[in-house]
């Protein structure tokens, strides 16, 4: 596990359009690679903001080997895959913020029966407890967008919920007594 470092974070976005860029002649495909860096670089800031704002809230952050990203609300922690693009790991940060916001209050009428506390399993088996995942999985990507709205983030809404919905897609289908599969 590693913390966020801004100028490793920067060198690495640097050294990926650099051997993007070399020898590429055609303008247009130029023009491109170099959107993509300038998109990187604004994300990274994005996430230096974030993690700030997860250090006033308390929250640790930190990036592992693990695919996707997840929130510990005991240890108040949220790991991020490393080698994801910076832009998801931006979108991934802010709905592990989200869950934050929601807590796990057991006494919370519409998120206290969430799965990270629920510890019955007969209960974790039924579909009213898969659904109310679900729920809170959706609600922690909406409250994930209004903290980025919140910090000011220029954030594409297209991309964010083009990434959304490929996470979405995998709890419907648990939901559904399907397999849990992140990376689908």
């Amino acid at each position: 596990m590693i913390e966020f470092n801004h100028d490793l974070w920067l060198a690495r976005a640097e050294a990926r359009f650099k051997r993007a860029s070399k020898g590429v002649t055609a303008k247009s495909h130029r023009d491109e690679i170099k959107g993509q860096f300038l998109r990187e670089v604004r994300c990274i800031a994005g996430l230096a903001e974030v993690i700030g704002w997860c250090g006033i809230k308390g929250v640790r952050v930190s990036f592992g080997k693990k695919v996707g990203a997840a929130y510990d609300a005991i240890e108040k922690t949220v790991t991020i895959a490393g080698r994801m693009s910076p832009e998801k790991q931006l979108y991934f940060l802010l709905h592990e913020c989200g869950h934050h916001l929601i807590g796990f209050d057991e006494g919370d009428e519409r998120f206290g029966r969430g799965y990270p506390l629920a510890t019955d399993p007969n209960h974790n088996a039924t579909f009213q407890h898969r659904l109310a995942c679900l729920e809170e999985e959706i609600e922690a990507w909406h409250r994930g967008w209004r903290l980025a709205k919140r910090l000011g983030l220029e954030i594409d809404r297209e991309d964010f919920d083009k990434i959304r919905a490929e996470c979405l897609r995998s709890y419907v289908r648990w939901a559904n007594g399907r397999r849990l599969m992140l990376t689908e």
